[in-house]
């Protein structure tokens, strides 16, 4: 099964959200999956053993911390500028610095936004909800390292049939 970008990317981003509520609990801990369209992520129901009624909870929780795509540009803006600074003929920390703290201060204030949210739904689950949303993230988990681990094992037996760059 094949991963979108968004799907991806969404994934990443929830999971960012979701880290400093995730530190806070047992070892083990859930992970957060992406919000497809419907709550639905690769045909099936997200956190299927959660009640409909939490995982709407949910949903409008993973929507609630803002819109990601300004936050992307504007991650994506400030990189641009310290790549632009750092093929100079001379370097300019100073505007390097601000380029780097824009980028980071956009990255934590999208972060401290959706930790938020997540936060503020998490706290509106029943007892038996939020242990569905264990074992359905902890399963969620579990099917993501055996897909990424059959990536790297696809990738490592194709570096070993590729023959060795030419001599320099």
């Amino acid at each position: 099964m094949k991963i979108s970008v968004r799907a991806g990317t969404m994934i990443a981003l929830v999971l960012a959200a979701a880290a400093p509520v995730a530190a806070q609990m047992p070892p083990g801990a859930p992970a957060i999956a992406s919000v497809g369209a419907g709550g639905r992520m690769h045909g099936r129901a997200m956190f299927p053993s959660v009640s409909e009624a939490g995982r709407g909870i949910m949903l409008e929780a993973m929507r609630a911390g803002g819109d990601r795509r300004t936050e992307r540009q504007s991650v994506a803006a400030a990189r641009d500028r310290m790549l632009t600074l750092l093929e100079t003929e001379r370097l300019d920390t100073a505007a390097l610095k601000q380029a780097l703290d824009d980028e980071r201060n956009a990255a934590n204030a999208s972060r401290e936004r959706h930790q938020a949210a997540m936060l503020a739904g998490f706290a509106k689950l029943s007892v038996a909800d939020r242990k569905a949303f264990v074992a359905d993230a902890r399963a969620m988990k579990a099917r993501m390292a055996a897909r990424m681990q059959g990536w790297r094992g696809r990738h490592s037996q194709m570096s070993d049939d590729m023959p060795p760059p030419p001599p320099m």
